[in-house]
């Protein structure tokens, strides 16, 4: 990121160098938390699903005035990916990680937390659709990075 503010007058600073190196870390964090997403985020106590969806967010956020804008009879990118964020968020809200199970012993019964497979299944998968659909539209106006083709070294 260039920043130049010689003679004391406004600072002016490479707009583009500023959005490429926020995508970079946000993608960097999403590729970390995407490793195991139902834990716990050490830092902020939150499940890594939701951090993935909200850096994911934040990325929309980020590309959101290079996208097409639609109308009623065809909609535009923006569009397309704000109803599957909100598709997502509904799923997140609605679906719980965990169930409840009854475990039964030989003097008691008492509920136990187990992982529901299903539902974590359903965000994970939808998650990864999320992020490939939001990759995909970087790529098509240029805001992603270089492609392999594209970079030394990847023959």
């Amino acid at each position: 990121m260039e920043i130049n503010n010689l003679g004391g007058g406004d600072a002016q600073f490479n707009q583009a160098a500023f959005q490429q190196a926020r995508l970079d870390k946000l993608f960097s964090m999403i590729d970390v938390m995407s490793v195991d997403l139902f834990s716990k985020d050490i830092i902020t106590g939150r499940l890594c699903y939701e951090l993935v969806f909200n850096n994911l967010n934040s990325v929309l956020s980020t590309i959101s005035p290079k996208l097409t804008k639609g109308t009623k009879e065809k909609p535009g990118e923006l569009d397309l990916l704000e109803k599957f964020r909100d598709i997502i968020r509904g799923n997140i809200e609605i679906r719980n990680i965990y169930k409840k199970l009854n475990k039964s012993s030989f003097a008691s019964t008492r509920d136990v937390l187990s992982p529901d497979l299903d539902n974590r299944n359903i965000i994970s998968d939808l998650l990864f659709k999320y992020r490939i659909e939001i990759e995909r539209v970087m790529d098509i106006h240029g805001l992603a990075n270089p492609n392999k083709e594209a970079e030394a070294g990847w023959d």
